[in-house]
């Protein structure tokens, strides 16, 4: 099923976010994809949309990063003993608060948690305006993870000056979580164009 989002000005009208996704059913037992019962459907259906995504679809595909493809590397701690990965740059102590109801991750923590490992440079003259993000794998909190990025393009999105990113969260042995994909334009229109507003490393 679709679900898409439309957060707009409520006195001017005007559209600030729009965001769409694509969810799967899963068996709880087998943890594999499902088909949606009928007896689910039928309760649902009066409430389904006939209706356009509110986002244009991207269909480049999301790559898989790894060690000697990402630039930067921001390692996370083990949820219980607090133990540091060897590449450490970042670290992030999880809270009980970003577990749900099924004591996972919730799946909003990945974002703050991917954009974690975005180059300093690219995140203080740039501001995040698109975001594409595949979930792979659910998540517990006896887990170690990696957040990776590398950025792979600069100027070659449709305006100059933009830069694109990819991303990676993936366990400590490799298995993928999230992967993404963000777009960032200069917050000054100024400095469209100007190379010395990406970071050198970047460009």
């Amino acid at each position: 099923m679709r679900r898409d989002w439309l957060v707009s000005n409520s006195k001017t009208g005007e559209i600030l976010t729009r965001a769409s996704s694509v969810w799967v059913m899963m068996n709880k037992l087998t943890r594999r994809l499902s088909k949606i019962p009928e007896e689910v459907r039928g309760e649902i259906e009066p409430h389904f949309m006939n209706s356009d995504p509110v986002v244009a679809e991207d269909n480049r595909k999301l790559v898989k990063l790894d060690d000697s493809t990402a630039q930067y590397l921001c390692p996370f701690v083990n949820f219980l003993s607090n133990q540091l990965l060897h590449f450490l740059i970042f670290n992030l102590q999880p809270r009980w608060s970003d577990l749900d109801v099924n004591q996972h991750v919730n799946n909003v923590k990945y974002v703050g948690w991917i954009l974690e490992s975005t180059p300093l440079g690219i995140v203080e003259s740039h501001e995040l305006c698109s975001m594409t993000l595949e979930y792979r794998r659910e998540c517990g909190r006896d887990t170690v993870l990696q957040s990776l990025t590398a950025v792979s393009g600069v100027g070659n999105v449709g305006n100059m000056g933009e830069i694109e990113c990819q991303h990676l969260l993936q366990l400590e042995e490799g298995s993928e979580i999230v992967r993404g994909r963000t777009q960032w334009r200069p917050k000054n229109a100024k400095s469209f164009g100007k190379m010395d507003q990406v970071p050198a490393q970047s460009a």
